[in-house]
């Protein structure tokens, strides 16, 4: 044990000889020291942070979507008939009343086509007069037909009615006839003879019945070849009216569009498209003017099955036209769609904005955003969303307290992008760190260099 004790002494020596020198460096460094240098060592060692105020406050969840302006009211002005421009009163841009000419077509086109719609009209009526009348015709004969078969009918009943009475009433004779012949009151010659005068009736009355039955039999194959001829034609009593009546409609239509050569405005609006100049032609196919009512515009947009739950009919929403500027206007949830619609699956919202003040602000077409508030939050705590630390599932932030902080677990809730709500472990007045906290650790002496209002 001596001997180690012997050789550890040389490293003891030198160890004691080091502690020496570190403690004399030291107080002589101590005496050129001032005051105010200890005060601001110890400023060093605490963390700078910047704080905020839990206060209590709303918060909302508002989402934006957007989608492109359209007029509440687009009527696209076409002609009843084809017709060539005579004149052309509006411009596009142009304000209009409802009953303004807005163009103006030639009467020639319009009285050929009624000369025509004239033609076609007489031409189908004579082609249905000449069909009713053949039509009439066989139903004529076929009633003419029936009405003998009805009265064969008749005569068939009386003549079998007839032919039973004189069977009943030869039958007994016969009998008796025979029931003589048995005795010998008469001869075989006199009861055969006797029989077939009492039999003659009766084979008359059997042989008109057969004569009526052939008669009604071709009467009846008369009558199926009618009907069979009346199933082949092309038309029936409908159909030729039908015929004749869509031939009317044409005419009329002709004739009253010689009445509405002059194309009118259905409302007040705007004029926002003419597609037509004097000498050209209006046609259906290519509506010639359009007509637009501004006073209001609709925003339509498209929500998930979730975000749809949260807006309602009537609810005012705030609406952003960029290029009218970064002022806000006010929208008004015209509907929102029961179903979703089969392409895209989303609910539809229509809002309507007033624009009846500054019509030539906001245009159709323009690009619209609109803020939806989603859900709303009264009278809750709140702090910037930079306070909160999450660590797994949990939530934590660094609370003041005298000059140091108190690391503390939170639940949140809400946040409207910027503030968040703490829903339990924070009082309203305390004052959280926003920024610095990933140097900070439990009871972390802290120097607050800015504080935010």
């Amino acid at each position: 044990m001596k001997i180690r004790v012997s050789k550890l002494m040389p490293y003891m020596v030198v160890l004691i000889l080091l502690a020496g020198l570190v403690s004399d460096c030291t107080a002589l460094g101590g005496l050129g020291k001032k005051p105010q240098d200890d005060h601001q060592e110890v400023d060093s060692q605490k963390v700078p942070v910047e704080v905020a105020t839990a206060r209590v406050d709303t918060i909302q969840n508002i989402r934006e979507f957007s989608g492109v302006l359209k007029p509440i009211n687009e009527v696209m002005v076409i002609p009843q008939m084809p017709g060539k421009v005579s004149k052309v009163h509006v411009k596009v841009g142009q304000q209009v009343k409802e009953g303004d000419v807005l163009i103006e077509l030639e009467a020639g086109d319009v009285e050929q086509q009624i000369a025509q719609a004239q033609a076609a009209y007489e031409a189908s009526k004579a082609s249905v007069e000449l069909s009713r009348r053949k039509l009439q015709d066989l139903e004529s004969q076929k009633n003419r037909l029936q009405a003998e078969i009805d009265k064969l009918d008749k005569q068939i009943e009386e003549i079998n009615k007839s032919i039973n009475e004189a069977r009943q009433a030869i039958e007994p004779e016969i009998a008796r006839l025979e029931e003589m012949r048995q005795k010998g009151a008469i001869t075989d010659e006199q009861f055969n003879e006797q029989k077939s005068r009492l039999e003659e009736h009766l084979k008359q009355l059997q042989d008109g019945l057969e004569k009526l039955l052939q008669q009604k039999s071709a009467l009846e194959k008369s009558k199926l070849e009618i009907e069979s001829a009346i199933k082949s034609l092309p038309y029936d009593s409908k159909t030729l009216d039908a015929q004749l009546n869509q031939a009317k409609m044409a005419l009329d239509v002709a004739k009253g569009a010689a009445d509405k050569l002059k194309l009118l405005s259905p409302i007040d609006g705007v004029v926002s498209s003419l597609s037509v100049q004097p000498g050209q032609m209006a046609t259906q196919a290519s509506p010639p003017v359009t007509v637009i009512d501004m006073t209001a515009l609709i925003l339509d947009i498209r929500l998930s099955e979730f975000d749809v739950m949260k807006v309602q009919p009537s609810q005012k929403v705030d609406v952003y036209v960029d290029a009218a500027g970064s002022q806000q206007v006010e929208g008004v949830v015209e509907w929102v769609s029961p179903s979703t619609d089969s392409r895209s699956q989303a609910y539809g919202v229509r809002i309507k904005i007033d624009n009846s003040h500054s019509p030539g602000k906001l245009r159709p077409g323009m690009f619209a955003r609109v803020s939806l508030i989603l859900d709303k939050k009264e009278n809750a705590i709140a702090v910037p969303k930079r306070a909160i630390v999450r660590q797994g599932d949990k939530t934590y932030v660094f609370v003041i307290k005298g000059g140091s902080v108190e690391r503390r677990e939170v639940e949140v809730g809400m946040d409207d992008g910027e503030r968040i709500e703490v829903i339990s472990g924070l009082k309203s007045g305390e004052q959280v760190v926003i920024k610095g906290q990933a140097y900070l650790k439990e009871g972390d002496e802290v120097n607050i260099v800015k504080e935010e209002s």
